[in-house]
């Protein structure tokens, strides 16, 4: 995967953790509005009861947007009911109601929006501050029309600092978790061949150098299995290449159901696939590579054509590196292939090279 590719799913990625954030965010303020509702119903306040369930209904238009993935729309209209209800709530009961405590949790909000441009984050992130600070010289001195008693007040005030932090914490939360499963995700796609869904080569890099100290730490064998699909060109061509496509997929499905949980099992380029056999030495993984052969031939193409594999396998030998195991099974493979193809081939059964 390219790096440029590499950032455009990073970039998918945080877009999504973002719209995520939102949905949770609207769908709980609506929650949260329905209950000012009733509490000012009750404290005698029919206005307030009346903005709140104006609120509960823009908050309902809002996550209608995120979900549209309107990001934009959906975070402007948000931050002006925040803005709106709380000039309204300190207005008409008074500062010491703690309704402007809500003002802060739009900064971040919009803050972490990986969808929209740097300046025109911080301009409206701005905008609220200055907001905030109108509201302020506004209203923290003002005597408000409508007296609440000192008891529903108080109440008020403590409940609207903690539901403020409530949800400045779940917000965060439900931020962390989009962010660690986009993560995952990302990871995933980096690691995986997205065709075949199996390990891609640089995946079982980083599974053979594991190997490699773990066998540097308890000697054990470790056998490669390089398997190639034969005739694939010849597939390609007669078949199309969404055929050819299918059989790469299948032919991974067979290869996995063949091989251990323990085992590593890659795409390697084209319609070459490795196998990475830990404790296994190369008598154990001709047996293994026997099998996954079989199962290869056992596919079949449209119209009744067989789908074959040819397998060269290598053990490592003692002092010698993974590559030169891959490179010894990658000569087995190719004596395979001018064999006559759908064979299995031990490296330790090719005549040795002369010395230079």
């Amino acid at each position: 995967m390219s790096p440029a590719s590499s950032a455009r799913i990073a970039g998918a990625s945080g877009a999504e953790a973002f719209l995520g954030l939102l949905v949770g965010a609207s769908v709980l303020a609506g929650l949260m509005h329905g209950a000012f509702s009733l509490l000012f119903w009750w404290s005698g306040v029919p206005v307030m009861a009346w903005v709140n369930v104006a609120s509960m209904l823009l908050y309902g238009l809002c996550t209608l947007l995120m979900i549209r993935k309107q990001i934009l729309a959906g975070l402007l209209l948000a931050g002006a009911e925040v803005m709106c209800h709380a000039a309204l709530a300190v207005g008409l009961v008074g500062w010491d109601s703690g309704f402007h405590y809500y003002v802060m949790l739009v900064v971040p909000v919009a803050l972490v929006n990986t969808d929209t441009r740097e300046w025109l984050k911080w301009t409206f992130a701005l905008g609220v501050m200055a907001g905030y600070v109108a509201l302020d010289v506004l209203f923290r001195h003002a005597v408000p029309p409508y007296a609440l008693s000192h008891a529903v007040l108080n109440g008020l005030h403590y409940f609207n600092i903690v539901s403020a932090m409530v949800i400045l914490a779940l917000l965060t939360t439900i931020y962390f978790r989009l962010v660690v499963r986009a993560e995952g995700r990302l990871r995933e796609l980096a690691t995986t061949d997205p065709l075949t869904r199996l390990l891609n080569r640089r995946a079982l890099r980083e599974r053979i150098t594991l190997e490699e100290r773990r066998q540097q730490r308890e000697p054990r064998p470790l056998s490669f299995v390089l398997a190639d699909v034969d005739h694939f060109k010849a597939i390609n061509d007669q078949h199309g290449h969404e055929v050819g496509d299918q059989v790469l997929v299948q032919v991974a499905a067979a290869l996995g159901h063949g091989v251990r949980e323990v085992d590593h099992l890659a795409r390697w380029g084209g319609e070459e696939f490795l196998i990475v056999l830990p404790d296994t030495d190369e008598g154990a993984a001709a047996v293994v590579a026997e099998r996954l052969r079989l199962a290869v031939a056992a596919l079949r193409l449209p119209g009744g054509g067989v789908v074959t594999a040819t397998l060269g396998v290598a053990q490592q030998g003692q002092g010698a590196s993974p590559e030169q195991a891959i490179s010894r099974a990658d000569a087995a493979l190719y004596a395979g292939k001018h064999a006559g193809r759908n064979r299995v081939v031990r490296a330790d059964t090719l005549p040795e090279e002369a010395p230079a």
